[in-house]
């Protein structure tokens, strides 16, 4: 029979963490300056435990790779090829005195991960042509607004000639309209939904710790 957790570890994590929510607040505000020290060796803790975490994150990687390589599963060469790259980097930045700036490493960067992105952003290319088919239209709700700020945004960043076609001076103030419009409601629409994502993720970190297992 399996045992009822206890009551009191939930609320242990939730005192601990929003003790740390105030004690990052209050050194933010400057309202106790000698806590600042503190701050800082608790910035290093932090970082100590994502490096941990970052190394169990990977050897969890490798071991469901290895696994999937051992039992045949399909695209097994895939996981294959990545085990291989990811040996060849580890490899040379523990072996090489270069470390980091290992000739290796620039060459795995330069001729396998930075293709490997390019060619990832330009596949999104054709998922933002579907939503804007599905989304950018004149006829929705508030498409008009969203298709012209795209046409402005796409005017402003095509590198053409504006002084060769007479629309040197209209595309400067458009530049200085679309910069303005990133800046004040742009850049305040995007800081309010990363105020309220983050503190939607506290409210769902604190639900995970209270709810009972």
């Amino acid at each position: 029979m399996r045992r009822p957790a206890s009551v009191r570890t939930p609320w242990l994590f939730v005192v601990l963490l929003l003790t740390a929510l105030i004690f990052v607040g209050v050194t933010r505000m400057d309202i106790a300056p000698g806590a600042t020290s503190l701050r800082e060796v608790g910035f290093e803790w932090v970082i100590l435990l994502a490096g941990v975490a970052l190394l169990l994150g990977v050897a969890n990687v490798v071991w469901l790779h290895v696994r999937r390589i051992l039992l045949g599963q399909r695209d097994w060469m895939l996981s294959l090829a990545l085990l291989a790259v990811l040996t060849a980097v580890i490899g040379a930045g523990l072996l090489s005195p270069a470390g980091v700036v290992n000739p290796l490493l620039d060459w795995i960067f330069d001729a396998l991960i930075a293709p490997g992105q390019a060619a990832l952003y330009a596949l999104l290319v054709f998922f933002m042509a579907a939503a804007a088919f599905q989304h950018l239209r004149v006829g929705r709700r508030g498409g008009a607004w969203m298709l012209l700020g795209f046409l402005l945004v796409l005017l402003v960043q095509t590198p053409f000639d504006g002084a060769a076609l007479g629309l040197g001076e209209i595309r400067g103030r458009l530049a200085n309209a679309t910069q303005w419009l990133l800046d004040a409601p742009v850049m305040a629409a995007l800081r309010g939904v990363l105020l309220g994502g983050g503190l939607a993720l506290l409210v769902t970190g604190i639900r995970l710790l209270l709810r009972r297992t």
